[in-house]
């Protein structure tokens, strides 16, 4: 394939604190988004937030946030596969808990051997990855996260003559490693191009 790959992974042995301090609680919660950092890993969850779930949780993380009574922000050391899912030549795009320490990931890459790469290196820190799908992205549509990435990079001022803020500073934000990033918004780019010079034709 010689396109990017899109890939839904199922994790099971997921060493994750937050998953593991919900477990432990019998919290049922949804991990509504993950953002990655070199040093930290943060996590917006809906759960039902009372007093002592966030007493739980703040012994066990290095931040919690009330957002309000159905959503925490949480942060914390980041966990064998967060610090695998920076350090990779991985975007992720959704997650989903779906059991006792199981995680379906949907993430994409830049092909068969970046995957297999990932794929080894979970093995090794003990994590049993199964593929339930791979499809080649396609090369007319953007994907719902290169349209996320493009209108963050152009809100924030990216594209502009006097560039307010680097491409390191946006893969901060984005929870992604600068060179993963520079592909992404290469393809993505490449696509919206080619999208508006056939549409003006």
């Amino acid at each position: 394939m010689k396109e990017p790959i899109e890939v839904t992974l199922l994790l099971e042995d997921h060493p994750c604190e937050v998953m593991n301090t919900f477990q432990k609680l019998g919290i049922k919660a949804r991990i509504e988004n993950v953002k990655l950092r070199e040093e930290v890993t943060d996590h917006i969850a809906e759960l039902k937030a009372d007093d002592v779930v966030l007493a739980e949780l703040r012994r066990s993380s290095l931040k919690v946030l009330r957002m309000n009574n159905e959503k925490v922000w949480i942060r914390t050391k980041g966990c064998a596969v967060c610090r695998l899912l920076y350090h990779n030549d991985v975007i992720v795009e959704k997650v989903k808990v779906v059991g006792d320490r199981k995680v379906i990931y949907k993430i994409m890459l830049p092909g068969i051997p970046s995957l297999k790469t990932f794929l080894g290196e979970l093995n090794k820190v003990g994590v049993k990855a199964t593929v339930l799908e791979i499809s080649e992205v396609g090369s007319e549509k953007l994907t719902e996260r290169q349209m996320e990435i493009l209108k963050l990079a152009y809100k924030l001022g990216y594209f502009d003559v006097d560039r307010r803020i680097s491409l390191k500073e946006l893969a901060e934000k984005l929870g992604v490693s600068p060179p993963s990033l520079e592909e992404v918004l290469r393809r993505a780019l490449k696509k919206a191009v080619k999208y508006y010079l056939e549409k003006k034709g």
